[in-house]
């Protein structure tokens, strides 16, 4: 081999060594739990939680969960109102407040914005909503504030959501009537004109994540889509937008189905993705449910549920693994592990250097009241 040949090589490994040479790292923290209930019991997590920034302070509330007993038990779902605020301090997060939002809500978006933290859409006790409302922690009368915004065109929860400089966009989303493949807009700096549609997905989905990089360049992540008379469609695909939603192009596909995924862009130029619902265990559950809608015999019936209880109740979680995209290369690689089960539908937030996952759901029909915080770090 010549000279020239060697040379070649090792400029090329120096290459790649820089390429990747620059993923960040996260450095995982004792967890922290949602306080105790005001019963006294321990928390026991929430999924579809509002979760985000507002100034100087951490949101975290709504959600739904079963308080009483798990589903597989008879336990009712239950939508809380609850709101926890933290301040950031030494040791990670401290809790400094709770209050209550006006209606309990869960599944809903959560953006950050300049003042404070807007919740859109999701679910409250009477069904999917369209309410989009700015809240805000007063530190004087230590109360959340409330601040009504314009409502979405039609009621939506499970979507995927984003603030693109001035706007608010969302996508996709669980609809009264089926599965959105609508991309919307509200501007904030011209709330009189409303919500507008600007871009269609390639195809009906919710449960998705929608992410922004810092060439403002969005990204949907996987997701699902529910079938009136066959088993969900749950997606592996990652879609880019370079013209605000317009358009959309197809990237690597994610290595394996992602629903409700936990996941966020990170200043290494890398897509994390912390957690997702890969399918095998929902799909079984539906398959198990469609029978026993269909089956005539009482006694079958009921065997059929109890077969659906015990996948549930043994339903092995979300894993551990964290996933990396890299924007530049476009390849999917393994980046750790979580301290815990991952969990879904939830909201990742990046506060300057800390990133936290607060709560959501870690089996089905399972919560965690674990905050789970990181320091990024990016080389």
């Amino acid at each position: 081999m010549t000279k020239q040949n060697w040379m070649t090589i090792v400029a090329g490994i120096l290459m790649v060594s820089s390429v990747y040479g620059q993923t960040g790292r996260l450095e995982w923290h004792r967890s922290i739990d949602l306080p105790a209930r005001q019963n006294g019991k321990a928390h026991i997590g929430l999924a579809g939680p509002i979760a985000g920034l507002a100034k100087d302070f951490l949101l975290i509330g709504g959600g739904a969960n079963f308080p009483d007993l798990p589903p597989w038990e008879g336990g009712k779902k239950k939508i809380q109102k609850d709101v926890y605020i933290y301040a950031k301090d030494s040791a990670g997060l401290s809790l400094i407040g709770q209050d209550s939002l006006p209606d309990a809500v869960a599944y809903s978006a959560s953006l950050s914005v300049a003042n404070g933290l807007c919740v859109i859409g999701g679910e409250n006790t009477e069904g999917k909503t369209n309410a989009c409302r700015l809240i805000r922690y007063d530190v004087s009368n230590r109360k959340i504030e409330t601040f009504v915004y314009p409502q979405l065109p039609f009621s939506l929860s499970n979507m995927g959501a984003v603030c693109l400089g001035n706007k608010l966009l969302v996508a996709g989303g669980e609809r009264h009537d089926g599965v959105s493949d609508q991309v919307l807009q509200l501007d904030l700096e011209d709330l009189g004109s409303g919500w507008k549609k600007v871009g269609t997905l390639p195809y009906p989905v919710s449960h998705l994540q929608l992410l922004v990089d810092d060439m403002h360049h969005l990204y949907v992540v996987g997701g699902r889509k529910g079938n009136r008379s066959a088993a969900s469609t749950l997606y592996q695909g990652l879609l880019k937008s370079v013209d605000g939603g317009q358009r959309w192009l197809e990237l690597t596909d994610i290595p394996f189905k992602a629903a409700a995924g936990t996941a966020c862009v990170l200043p290494d130029h890398g897509l994390w993705l912390f957690s997702a619902d890969r399918g095998t265990t929902f799909h079984r559950v539906e398959t198990i449910l469609s029978e026993a809608e269909k089956e005539p015999d009482t006694e079958k019936k009921q065997e059929l549920i109890r077969a659906k209880n015990m996948l549930q109740a043994n339903h092995p979680g979300f894993g551990r693994e964290i996933w990396r995209y890299d924007l530049k290369s476009g390849r999917w690689s393994r980046a750790g592990d979580l301290p815990s089960n991952g969990p879904v539908t939830t909201t990742a937030v990046l506060w300057g250097d800390m990133l936290v996952l607060p709560s959501g759901e870690i089996k089905a029909g399972v919560r965690s009241a674990q905050i789970l915080l990181a320091t990024f770090f990016k080389k």
